[in-house]
């Protein structure tokens, strides 16, 4: 009986310990907006490939290095790069996938003995998807992306590569793309 009350303390105590040791944990951000335009228009500005420099004001330009690879300059300082790869395009469904393959590193700093690279997002496995759909007389557009934080060790991380951080900054990202569709497509 005691041989059973050690394994049972033993194991209370390690599973806190194995489940804090996972490193970072998935993040989602997921927004919408209502545009009053037909989705055919919302669709053909969404599912351009090579256009997102037309709509999306951090993005400076938009170079495609093949069909379903496009390298984005940012506005931001430096002119920060992104390599995006296109999974899938669904016209019936009016939903564009892709995926963030590389990304510009902005700046290095040495934290816990280690250089640590700061991306362009702080994100690592980026993967995004925009839908356009018909509601009153509008269209509703949903971006979804799912990612992980770029600092992939255990706490303590360094300033500016939090969950939180990533997905402020992927909110950002998001928010500002779509608020400017929104814009351009009420003119």
């Amino acid at each position: 009986m005691k041989k059973f009350l050690y394994l049972i303390a033993a194991a209370l105590i390690a599973v806190p310990m194995i489940s804090s040791a996972h490193g970072p944990s998935r993040q989602q951000v997921k927004e919408k907006i209502t545009i009053n335009a037909s989705p055919d228009q919302v669709w053909a500005m969404v599912k351009d490939f090579g256009g997102i420099s037309n709509w999306h004001p951090t993005v400076a330009s938009a170079e495609l290095t093949s069909e379903s690879m496009r390298v984005l300059t940012l506005t931001s300082e430096g002119n920060p790069t992104i390599t995006e790869e296109l999974i899938k395009v669904d016209d019936e469904k009016m939903m564009v996938t892709t995926k963030i393959k590389k990304m510009s590193v902005v700046k290095t700093i040495t934290f816990n003995s280690k250089d640590t690279p700061y991306f362009t997002l702080p994100v690592a496995t980026f993967k995004s998807w925009i839908s356009v759909k018909a509601v009153d007389g509008g269209s509703e557009v949903l971006w979804k992306s799912k990612f992980y934080r770029s600092f992939m060790d255990n706490p303590p991380v360094p300033e500016g590569q939090s969950d939180k951080d990533s997905v402020n900054a992927v909110k950002a990202y998001v928010t500002t793309g779509l608020e400017n569709l929104k814009v351009i497509l009420e003119k």
